[in-house]
């Protein structure tokens, strides 16, 4: 009886304090955070030393469906403010002090930076955001063509809340392989990588509409150049196995006669081996091949080619095959000679295969602009579309 009396006591002297622990002790309501959804970071027009802070925050209560009342319009279920600062975080620390609730980035989705700025060197505002704990790592960082803060200004009508609308531009043409799925957390392991340089998404901004343009190329942390759509979607290609946008080709020997050869399937096989005597290249004596195979369909024909399917067939694969080849060649022209810059982590398979012979006695940030690369399509037409007879 004693035994059982002790251990009864030995339990609750366990679960008491348990008890007198258990609760949200430092809980924090939603209703008392400023959320953040977008951030934009200009140069300030005063003083051109300091960085102007643009935060889109969202309005619950005039948001459609809030408390069972219809929402208002796109400018009055956000509200936009700008602050000045000397750095990032001087700047959001003035933004605080103009808050009556604590600033929260817990949900900030998009980080919007001008070009200007970007060709200028992000380094000392990426520090901030790689350091920040409440910075979620899938955020987006776009380059904004003119002034960053016109991307939160925008008012799009098929979208309440605008940021919503850019989200899903970036995340719907990420899944049908036509923008690149580029996150902050894919730039920061990017230039921690000494086999690979970052790049962002590029778009231009208007008073109710935002469109994407390409990416803007980056060596370290510094913009150096962009590449447009078509040489985005070939870059995408190679390097990520994402079929890119539909490609339109002038038919030879007719007046305005064109095809559309429209993607569905992308296999990439890349090969780096020994260079012969005849391949061009003075830095190494190795030579990278991508293999790229494209399945896809005919998709709009606007000129009859009166030529048996067989012939047809032969015919489009190989218009298209030159033409992907041509585009994968103005993709690596500038790459090479003119950024420098080896977005297509191709040194990351150079330093898997090849560490010994290569790798430790080059430097790779210099060699990139000579090495020599190949791109060798194969074209495979499934379908070509319906015709009436």
């Amino acid at each position: 009886m004693a035994k059982s009396v002790r251990c009864f006591v030995l339990l609750m002297v366990c679960l008491i304090p348990m008890l007198l622990v258990t609760g949200c002790w430092d809980r924090r309501e939603l209703e008392e955070r400023t959320s953040v959804l977008a951030i934009a970071i200009d140069r300030a027009e005063t003083n051109r030393e300091h960085y102007q802070l643009t935060v889109q925050i969202p309005i619950p209560i005039k948001i459609a469906g809030s408390s069972g009342k219809g929402g208002g319009s796109n400018s009055d279920a956000v509200k936009i403010m700008s602050v000045t600062g000397r750095t990032v975080s001087d700047a959001a620390n003035n933004l605080q002090m103009r808050l009556n609730q604590r600033l929260f980035l817990g949900h900030t989705r998009v980080l919007a930076i001008s070009e200007d700025i970007a060709k200028q060197g992000i380094q000392d505002i990426m520090d901030n955001f790689r350091r920040e704990p409440q910075i979620r790592r899938l955020m987006w960082p776009i380059i904004v063509k003119g002034k960053a803060s016109t991307l939160l200004e925008i008012k799009p009508e098929l979208a309440q809340i605008p940021v919503v609308f850019l989200m899903d531009l970036v995340e719907n043409g990420s899944k049908m392989g036509t923008i690149p799925d580029q996150t902050l957390g894919d730039y920061f392991n990017q230039t921690s990588n000494k086999t690979m340089e970052p790049f962002m998404n590029l778009v231009e901004a208007s008073k109710k509409d935002v469109s994407w343009k390409g990416i803007g190329v980056f060596r370290g942390h510094k913009m150096i150049g962009q590449l447009d759509r078509e040489q985005t979607w070939s870059m995408l290609q190679l390097r990520n196995e994402k079929k890119g946008g539909d490609v339109i080709i002038p038919l030879p020997n007719t007046k305005d006669g064109y095809v559309t050869f429209r993607p569905h399937f992308v296999k990439k096989r890349l090969h780096i081996d020994k260079a012969k005597a005849n391949t061009g290249g003075s830095s190494s004596s190795l030579v990278a091949t991508y293999h790229c195979e494209l399945q896809g369909d005919i998709v709009e024909l606007t000129e009859n080619m009166k030529v048996s399917p067989e012939k047809f067939i032969l015919q489009m694969q190989a218009l298209i095959k030159k033409e992907m080849e041509s585009r994968a060649k103005k993709m690596l022209q500038p790459l090479q000679k003119q950024y420098n810059s080896d977005i297509l982590k191709l040194g990351l398979t150079l330093r898997a295969l090849h560490y010994r012979d290569y790798w430790e006695t080059h430097n790779w940030k210099e060699d990139f602009k000579d090495f020599p690369i190949r791109v060798i399509y194969t074209i495979k037409l499934r379908r070509l579309g319906m015709e009436m007879q």
